[in-house]
């Protein structure tokens, strides 16, 4: 009793000071009391006020009441209810982190841009970004960088591999030597950080530096890391920023997953069905090394194993994305599924039932020229006697 009694004083002097609290909202502990219908009926002049999503009318009263009211419950009240949340100030990044994030734009006139970033990877430099990123300035880009007088000035690049806008969606330039003094790349780690690995991020929103010093890992896997970046939220730009554990890039930011698309998926499973906000999606800095490896020796890189009952399907290369699995049971689709970035590509019977006589169709498509249609490769494993088809097709 004597907690309902604190709690409706407290309702009670909240509602005085209407001008005051007019712009936020109770604190939740407020939101079930009916107690404003007693109080428009005693008092005649009345203000506006916000209770879940709902204007109310409640008496406005004196200057004198109002300051009395004020000076009595703000000790209590939560700061928030007094003053809109603000969020906490970024503090600044390490001046090597810094020196090796810069933008990208269509041409020194231009204003949209994205992010990118040096790396080193078997002893050589490389620009890094996401494939998307160019599909909006273009494969010929500038970067921006700042003189020892701040003053910017422009380098036109061209960008030399893309992975595949559904799986790998990054792309790798060259360096130019004489932006040297001005880029220090980061070292590459090809380790999967797990929730325990502190993260780390920066990048450039609407072209504006920031630095996220606080990234919650949610999921790794080959193919995607899940992560929600802490502080701020991630703008227009954001894209083609390095996530850093201990200092050094171990993935490439490439978007944001909505949270209703998240309610949806099938691997909601791995993050234990927990209803989750929205979350960025990171590429792992491992297909940054084969798209590099497809540049220094193209036809040897080997990719990502897919695999299905522990019999090896193809290699997934940094150009390439699974479109969909199909299971077949009498010679009729039984079973289909479109594949997402984070499928568990080694064991994708985990998707089925399956029956001796099945069989399983991998579907993957693989970029094409400019201006071509993009092949599918169809890998056929038929259950029964173990045997693998595959053929091509052109859409």
């Amino acid at each position: 009793m004597q907690y309902r009694g604190l709690a409706l004083a407290l309702a009670c002097a909240c509602f005085l000071t209407g001008p005051v609290c007019a712009q936020g909202k109770l604190p939740g502990v407020f939101k079930n009391f009916k107690i404003t219908r007693a109080l428009r009926a005693r008092w005649f002049n009345k203000v506006r006020f916000q209770v879940n999503n709902r204007l109310l009318t409640v008496p406005a009263r004196s200057q004198a009441a109002n300051a009395l009211a004020l000076r009595l419950t703000s000790p209590l009240l939560r700061t928030s209810v007094l003053e809109p949340a603000k969020p906490r100030p970024l503090s600044p990044a390490p001046k090597n982190i810094r020196q090796a994030v810069f933008t990208l734009q269509h041409s020194p006139q231009t204003r949209g841009k994205g992010s990118a970033f040096a790396v080193k990877i078997n002893g050589k430099i490389w620009g890094v970004t996401a494939k998307h990123v160019l599909n909006d300035i273009g494969r010929e880009p500038y970067i921006e960088l700042f003189d020892e007088d701040e003053k910017p000035f422009y380098t036109q690049i061209t960008t030399l591999k893309e992975g595949h806008l559904r799986g790998a969606d990054i792309a790798i330039f060259k360096i130019p030597p004489q932006l040297g003094k001005y880029i220090v790349p980061l070292e590459a780690d090809e380790t999967l950080p797990s929730p325990r690995n502190p993260a780390q991020s920066a990048g450039f929103s609407h072209g504006n530096f920031a630095w996220f010093n606080k990234i919650d890992v949610l999921f790794s896997s080959t193919h995607r890391i899940l992560a929600r970046y802490q502080d701020f939220p991630v703008l227009n730009g954001y894209c083609g920023s390095p996530l850093l554990v201990n200092g050094k890039a171990a993935g490439v930011f490439v978007g944001i997953v909505g949270n209703t698309n998240t309610q949806r998926a099938a691997w909601r499973a791995l993050l234990d069905h927990k209803p989750i906000n929205d979350f960025n999606q990171i590429v792992p800095m491992q297909w940054v090394r084969r798209l590099a490896e497809q540049v220094e020796t193209p036809g040897q890189s080997v990719g990502t194993l897919v695999r299905v009952l522990g019999r090896p399907i193809t290699h997934l290369t940094p150009d390439e994305a699974v479109l969909q699995i199909v299971q077949f049971r009498n010679g009729r689709v039984f079973k289909q599924i479109p594949a997402y970035p984070f499928m568990d590509y080694l064991h994708l019977e985990r998707f089925f039932d399956i029956e001796a006589n099945d069989k399983i169709r991998v579907v993957i498509q693989k970029n094409g020229q400019p201006g071509t249609r993009p092949a599918e490769l169809w890998y056929d494993l038929d259950i029964s006697t173990g045997t693998l088809a595959s053929s091509n097709s052109i859409r």
